[in-house]
């Protein structure tokens, strides 16, 4: 359990470039680094983590929170514990000259902290919006001088959303398909995402509809709820469906086991806790488990 418990339990709960310059003399701990000293980034938050990545910038990362060990280019990174129970100790000590984060970073006295020993903190919006996913990989690639880098991974994301548009236009049937959406918070805790959950996107994106429209964020499975929503298929992390046994276990969950002819399709956890740049790739696979037909089939 403990395998995948830790970034899914973790869910619910700008300045000038920073672009790297030639090596200098690190800055005694605490003051802030010179002019020219190497970029050195903490990144908090999934999304946040996967774009400086994906802009090229993973080997300046020198710590990840907890939640950003979902994805697997970040597991080898210092961990600097839970988003919003930071300590500004472990970050100087990384040498770090910046803090990427989402919105649910803190506490507040610690970011204070952090700018007050001179380190950069940017703070973004963790809105589960596709307009801000985008708004998230411009910004932070105006921060770290990686502009053309990230004008490619929105074109890159807009190409796959258009792909997947015209598949759903072209898999449109007169019965919209039926999706919920659940994780694993912890042994024996499903959570059912419902509307503004980066899985709702995720879904509408793909072309179904959210099976759960009575509330917003996320709230514990009940046999009740699974059988109001009538679920054509059931979406699960990875890490939730592996957790769990495999879907003939996920079948025998009260409520699961209620509803018939249903089925399971799966995202990578990280797509279920973040719009990262890579979501157009999420979007694909929900609908390869919908029996979408591809854009180019005849």
């Amino acid at each position: 359990m403990k395998r995948w418990s830790l970034g899914l339990a973790a869910l619910l709960l700008s300045q000038g470039a920073l672009a790297a310059a030639p090596a200098a003399k690190s800055a005694p701990k605490g003051a802030p680094a010179p002019k020219g000293a190497p970029v050195k980034l903490v990144t908090v938050g999934p999304a946040v983590t996967e774009t400086v990545f994906a802009l090229g910038m993973g080997e300046a990362v020198v710590g990840v929170d907890d939640t950003s060990l979902a994805l697997p280019v970040a597991r080898g990174r210092p961990k600097v514990g839970y988003q919003r129970a930071l300590a500004s100790e472990p970050l100087v000590a990384l040498g770090a000259t910046a803090l990427l984060a989402s919105e649910e970073a803190g506490p507040p006295g610690v970011l204070e902290q952090l700018r007050s020993a001179g380190m950069d903190v940017v703070i973004l919006s963790n809105k589960p919006t596709l307009d801000e996913a985008r708004n998230r990989v411009r910004v932070l690639a105006r921060k770290l001088g990686r502009e053309s880098q990230g004008e490619a991974l929105v074109a890159d994301l807009e190409k796959q959303l258009q792909d997947a548009a015209a598949r759903a236009a072209k898999g449109k049937q007169n019965k919209p398909v039926r999706i919920l959406a659940l994780y694993a918070r912890g042994a024996n805790a499903l959570m059912v995402a419902g509307k503004q959950t980066p899985t709702d996107e995720l879904i509408r994106l793909s072309g179904g509809v959210n099976a759960v429209t009575e509330y917003s964020g996320h709230q514990p499975l009940t046999a009740e709820g699974v059988i109001v929503a009538a679920p054509d298929i059931i979406l699960v992390p990875d890490g939730t469906l592996t957790a769990l046994g495999g879907e003939a276990a996920l079948r025998d969950v009260p409520g699961l086991s209620q509803v018939k002819g249903w089925k399971t399709t799966t995202v990578e956890d990280v797509h279920f806790m973040s719009l990262g740049p890579n979501l157009g790739k999420a979007v694909q696979r929900i609908q390869d488990g919908m029996g979408l037909p591809a854009r180019d089939a005849k």
